[in-house]
């Protein structure tokens, strides 16, 4: 397998890891406030008896997890070739 199959494997992963994060962080709001999901989302949500506002953002914190994720598969992609590699030789 290519490393860029890999990023892009690790990148739908990431992405419906968001996707859960998010649904959780949203439908476990019950009153105004701001809210942060574990991956870097805010969540802003102001109710009044007649309406409700909802705003979402994108904190740094999102681009440093999804980093993070990408550099650790990179490394056991490298490891798991290096491994093979020896395996090989012998």
């Amino acid at each position: 397998m290519k490393l860029s199959k890999v990023i892009v494997i690790g990148t739908v992963v990431y992405l419906v890891a968001f996707l859960i994060d998010y649904l959780t962080t949203l439908f476990s709001i019950d009153r105004s406030g701001v809210y942060h999901s574990k991956l870097g989302l805010k969540i802003t949500m102001e109710m009044s008896p007649e309406e409700m506002f909802t705003t979402f953002s994108l904190t740094p914190q999102i681009i440093v997890t999804y980093i993070s994720w990408i550099a650790i598969l990179c490394l056991l992609y490298f490891f798991i070739k290096l491994l093979a590699k020896r395996k090989q030789l012998n």
